[in-house]
């Protein structure tokens, strides 16, 4: 998957008010915010993904014209996105597929008041890995396409699906890395599993314990603890819907599945920009020993940490069956793959290019998985 790159920051003058407003309580327009802070606010609004919640609370800043684009545009297409999620969810029903919708689409229509406040590129799905084939086709039916992967089976646990302005990201595990992918199996996540009518009757999506864990694996796991504000509101919003004993739950889940650093540096974050207080944090519900535990999903927080490191991560996470079958998967890409990559070169190419590709993903190893900070 493409890195993600830091937001820019939102300048140092114009964090106290945001905090502030986003906490529902009033917020001025400093007087010495400058023409560039202005700019440089609304481009990490955007990045941030605030943009439609920023503009739905404000009256009378002077970039307030200029964030009612990005809501107008967050809104624009919600409605076809829910008419062809509810027809997708349709067919899958028809053809004996389970399915729950995670992450962004599947928060915007249960914890957010109107779901054009929760900006999303994709709709994202986890289903089980066997009904794989007939989601392809169904959606290839449809009018999807998909790209080749290229062949890392272990490590690639999702699939992109696009066509026009719309997008399914269909997950058969809940993270590519196998550190932290069995933290919440399908099967299990589907028993305890919540409706979401306002998508559809037959709409389901993680309870928001399971989805506060999710939520926090993701960020951490998938995107190497970037701060991209939106995906702490999430956090925010799941941890206000619940009760002492979810809480209770959730850290009890965390502790069992080896995910308590993790999930205790995305709440604090998310704490510090959004709750009163901070709250049902890991010290309040687990023992020392619970906490202090060495937990391999704690290497995602290493800002520093390169592309070598993560790899050596997840084989350590795999059998000895699985690191063979990983190194041969990334050394030797499927045919198909390579001339998706390289589509101008001829076939007599192909051995030498295999050789540049793997010299080249060697390299990449050197490089920090984290982009540097603006």
């Amino acid at each position: 998957m493409a890195d993600v790159p830091d937001p820019v920051p939102v300048p140092p003058l114009l964090r106290a008010p945001l905090r502030a407003l986003l906490r529902g309580e009033s917020a001025d327009w400093p007087s010495a915010a400058t023409s560039d802070d202005a700019a440089q606010f609304v481009e990490s609004i955007e990045q941030n993904g605030l943009g439609p919640l920023v503009y739905a609370r404000l009256s009378d800043w002077p970039i307030r014209s200029r964030l009612r684009e990005i809501a107008i545009h967050a809104a624009a297409g919600e409605t076809s996105r829910l008419a062809d999620v509810r027809a997708v969810l349709a067919a899958f029903e028809r053809n004996s597929i389970r399915v729950l919708i995670i992450k962004g689409t599947g928060l915007a229509y249960d914890i957010y008041p109107s779901p054009e406040l929760r900006p999303r590129g994709d709709t994202d799905l986890l289903i089980a890995e066997f009904d794989l084939e007939k989601v392809r086709t169904i959606l290839h039916r449809r009018g999807y396409t998909s790209p080749l992967t290229s062949g890392d089976t272990l490590a690639i646990r999702q699939q992109s699906f696009t066509r026009g302005g719309h997008v399914y990201d269909v997950h058969w595990d809940v993270a590519n890395s196998p550190v932290v992918r069995d933290a919440l199996p399908f099967e299990e996540l589907l028993v305890r599993a919540i409706a979401v009518p306002r998508i559809a009757p037959n709409a389901l999506a993680p309870s928001h314990v399971d989805a506060l864990l999710l939520a926090c694996i993701h960020r951490v796991a998938h995107h190497h603890d970037i701060e991209r504000l939106i995906w702490l509101y999430d956090i925010h919003l799941l941890r206000e819907t619940m009760s002492a004993d979810d809480h209770a739950r959730f850290w009890r889940l965390a502790a069992e599945r080896g995910v308590v650093a993790i999930c205790e540096r995305s709440i604090e974050l998310a704490d510090e920009w959004f709750a009163l207080a901070a709250h049902d944090r890991a010290r309040d519900w687990l023992i020392e020993e619970e906490r202090a535990r060495d937990e391999p999903s704690a290497a995602f927080l290493d800002a520093g940490r390169t592309r070598g490191a993560v790899l050596s991560g997840d084989l350590k996470a795999l059998s000895w069956r699985g690191r063979m079958r990983r190194m041969r998967e990334l050394a030797l890409p499927p045919i198909g793959f390579m001339r998706q990559s390289f589509p101008s070169a001829p076939t007599a190419a192909l051995p030498a290019l295999y050789v540049w590709r793997g010299a080249r993903g060697v390299l990449r190893l050197l490089r920090r998985v984290r982009p540097l900070p603006h």
